[in-house]
């Protein structure tokens, strides 16, 4: 089973048997409560329209994306409000009641997103649901350790919110026995333990498959789901998902010594064919694999070949070996 987006050029194939081989791997897996769904960037690009009606269907009922647009779309996808849309971006400048109006729960950033929640349970009769980060060691997002004491039970600030899920992510995510990681993991637990209860989530793509001391109550899994293996020294119970199709616009028979891309910054070694493939830079097409990398026909790989860093095209060549 697999379902076609479409697109100008290239084709991207997603094999949903795939996605839900991935997807119950992960929950078999999890031995914490829930397992959520990191939808952010149009679900890793294969398409949140595409991939989140049948997570929803497989019984995911949490959702993780960066921002408010990314949410308010998935919302449109998914009216139900027992699903719970999380925004990781935090409240980005918007004022609380737009987040109670569409459903959506803000993972707070930090101390600074406080004073605008100020008066909202008086106003509204109940404080707004949220997550909050809490920031154990990646310094990107979240409360740091000095910062805790506005967070303690009887703070004024939980008449305004109530605190759904703390969260917090690895500086090492794909290296979770790491001395770093241990760290944040003790501290995290640590943190949790002083303030009010709430579900609990350090576990992604890569820790939910160690070992349950890393699971918690919560899981935010995404590059997993899609097949990407996210931890380099142990395999991972994983099928791909994406599949990525482009049609050949030329295929020209080339002496040695032949100039192809920018500048020339390919050069043939010997008479060889050459395919102008609908797929190039534009489409994100890695610029590194430019001399480097292959495509295949069928079984068969074709060098790329050509280009250069600082160009753009609308397509690429491939050589036949």
């Amino acid at each position: 089973m697999t379902e076609t987006l479409a697109c100008d050029r290239p084709c991207l194939q997603v094999d949903l048997e795939a996605m839900a081989h991935n997807w119950r791997t992960v929950c078999g897996a999890f031995r914490g409560g829930r397992t959520g769904a990191v939808l952010k960037n149009d679900a890793y690009g294969l398409g949140v329209a595409t991939v989140a009606p049948w997570l929803l269907r497989w019984g995911c009922q949490d959702f993780w994306v960066a921002h408010s647009a990314e949410a308010l779309a998935l919302r449109a996808l998914l009216p139900q409000r027992s699903v719970r849309i999380f925004v990781l971006n935090g409240l980005g400048g918007l004022a609380p009641e737009y987040f109670s109006q569409h459903g959506l729960v803000p993972v707070l950033a930090g101390p600074h997103e406080l004073p605008v929640l100020r008066g909202y349970g008086r106003r509204h009769g109940a404080p707004l649901p949220v997550a909050l980060h809490l920031d154990t060691g990646l310094t990107r997002l979240g409360f740091r350790s000095t910062e805790l004491p506005a967070l303690q039970l009887g703070s004024p600030v939980w008449d305004d919110i109530k605190p759904l899920v703390w969260v917090t992510h690895l500086g090492r995510f794909s290296d979770p026995a790491a001395p770093e990681c241990l760290r944040q993991r003790t501290e995290f637990a640590h943190w949790t333990a002083q303030l009010p209860q709430a579900e609990c989530s350090i576990a992604t793509s890569s820790s939910v498959f160690a070992d349950p001391a890393w699971h918690f109550d919560h899981a935010r899994v995404g590059s997993a789901i899609f097949g990407v293996h996210t931890t380099p020294d142990r395999q991972q119970p994983l099928r791909p998902v994406a599949s990525l199709y482009a049609p050949v616009l030329r295929v020209a028979q080339v002496p040695a010594g032949t100039e192809i891309g920018y500048a020339g910054s390919y050069r043939t070694p010997r008479a060889c064919r050459v395919a102008t493939v609908a797929l190039g830079y534009g489409d994100g097409l890695p610029f590194s694999l430019v001399n480097r990398g292959a495509l295949y026909f069928g079984e068969r790989p074709a060098a790329i070949v050509g280009g250069l860093r600082w160009e753009w095209s609308v397509s690429m060549s491939v050589i036949f070996r």
